[in-house]
C-alpha cells in the first residue's frame, strides 16, 4: 500500500494519498522518535510533521526511494539525534538511555488477549521492560512494528546479524520470565 501511494503522490501530486501515508505511518514514526527523546510527545510530534512537509516539497522525487517506510525511520532516527545533540551537545546517545515504547504487543481488541490472564500479560510486560533498551528496540520494531531485520538493520545502522542475536536474547529472556506462567504437560 505505501509503494502505491508513494507512487501517486510522486507522479500525480496526489494530497490523499500523502494524507493516507501520514495517517499510515506518523504514528509508529512518533513513537520511535519519542524513544530517543525521552517520551518528548511533543517534540516527536513536530519532527515527524517537519520530515512529512520536507517529503512534500520533495515529492517529485519519491520514486526514487527504493523503500520508504526504511527511509522515513532513517529520517526519524537522525533527525531525533541531530535534536539531542544540539540540545545536549552531545555527539553520542546511548541506546541504554532510550525509553522504547511503540505499539503495544498484544492490542486491546485481539481476541487472544481476553485468552490470556492479566497475570500472564503483566509477566510478557515486565519481561520485555526488563530487556536492555537495544534489545528492547530492536524486539519491539521486529514483533510489534513488523519490521523486516534488513530494515530495522538500515534504520539503526547496525549488521543483520546484531538483530538476529538480539530478537533471540529478547526471545530467551521473555520465555524464562513466562516459563512458571506456561502450561506444562507431562
Amino acid at each position: 500500500m505505501i509503494e502505491k501511494w508513494q507512487q501517486s503522490i510522486a507522479v500525480n501530486n496526489d494530497g490523499h494519498a500523502f494524507q493516507l501515508l501520514y495517517l499510515h505511518l506518523a504514528p509508529p514514526l512518533t513513537r520511535f522518535a519519542a524513544s530517543f527523546l525521552k517520551q518528548d510527545m511533543e517534540m516527536s510530534e513536530d519532527i515527524v510533521a517537519e520530515i512529512f512537509a520536507g517529503l512534500w516539497e520533495r515529492r517529485h522525487t519519491l520514486q526514487h526511494i527504493e523503500h520508504l517506510k526504511v527511509y522515513l525511520f532513517t529520517c526519524v532516527r537522525n533527525a531525533a539525534l541531530d535534536y539531542l545533540e544540539k540540545i545536549e551537545r552531545t555527539s553520542f546517545y546511548s541506546f541504554d538511555e532510550l525509553e522504547v515504547i511503540l505499539r503495544p504487543l498484544i492490542a486491546d481488541h485481539d481476541p487472544e488477549r481476553k485468552m490470556i490472564s492479566a497475570e500472564t500479560v503483566q509477566a510478557i510486560q515486565m519481561a520485555m521492560d526488563a530487556l536492555p533498551a537495544k534489545c528492547q528496540l530492536i524486539f519491539r520494531m521486529a514483533k510489534e512494528e513488523g519490521m523486516k531485520y534488513k530494515d530495522i538493520a538500515a534504520i539503526l545502522n547496525i549488521s543483520v546479524k546484531t538483530i538476529d542475536s538480539q530478537i533471540a536474547i529478547a526471545l530467551r529472556k521473555i520465555h524464562k520470565a513466562l516459563a512458571p506462567h506456561l502450561v506444562k504437560y507431562p
